[in-house]
């Protein structure tokens, strides 16, 4: 198939990734999610953050499908099927080990280390029922992380690393769009999905460090060089 869609799209074009830059990034992203978790671990909500759900929350009902759509890339089970999508029409099986440790990864670290440290309920509980929960979340569980912003960032990220640079910015910004159709179904504060998307995006870092640098022109035959493109 050299030379088709299936061969020409889907592959890691690069630039590699400068480990200086990708361990400071790293630390960055650590800070914003430790900032947010000195915030939100008593369950206080800010009138900022507050005011700022609100805004969203407020948006008209007739939203609601198309968010609903929208935020599909949210679910645990779409790093999977993004990834599925690459190893086929790539035919590297190798591409398939970030999108399969991503739902790992998350379930770990929301799970096992930050909900544990940070006790904050979902907007219904923590603001109050003037909040309309559009979602099916049960709405006693804790709410920090936002699951949700964790996958659909990393996601939305991985799947721009295997893109033409023009194709890059449409997952990504769909990715950290899921954080704000959260807001809107009331399921979580901002901090939430701010810790949440600086979760993922730290997943992604890391796989560029370890993965994608040494993925770097690997592509099938006949695809386009980087600097081609």
């Amino acid at each position: 198939m050299s030379g088709g869609w299936r061969t020409s799209i889907f592959w890691v074009r690069g630039p590699a990734l400068d480990p200086r830059v990708g361990i400071g990034a790293v630390a960055v992203l650590a800070g914003v999610v430790a900032l947010c978790c000195a915030v939100a671990w008593n369950g206080d909500v800010p009138g900022w953050e507050e005011d700022a759900l609100k805004f969203v929350n407020g948006w008209p009902d007739w939203l609601e499908p198309v968010m609903w759509a929208l935020q599909q890339p949210g679910v645990l089970f779409f790093p999977y099927a993004a990834g599925a999508i690459i190893v086929l029409t790539t035919r590297r099986w190798h591409y398939a080990i970030p999108f399969a440790l991503l739902p790992i990864f998350k379930l770990t670290v929301e799970k096992e280390l930050v909900k544990p440290l940070v006790d904050r309920s979902r907007p219904s509980t923590s603001i109050g029922p003037e909040i309309e929960a559009r979602g099916s979340a049960l709405l006693d569980q804790p709410a920090f992380p936002s699951g949700h912003a964790t996958t659909a960032a990393a996601t939305g990220l991985l799947i721009a690393a295997f893109l033409p640079a023009k194709w890059r910015p449409i997952p990504i910004i769909w990715g950290f769009f899921v954080g704000i159709v959260r807001l809107y179904y009331g399921e979580h504060n901002v901090l939430d999905v701010v810790a949440g998307a600086a979760l993922g995006t730290i997943f992604v870092v890391a796989s560029y460090l370890v993965l994608f640098n040494r993925w770097v022109g690997d592509g099938p035959a006949g695809a386009t060089p980087q600097h081609e493109r």
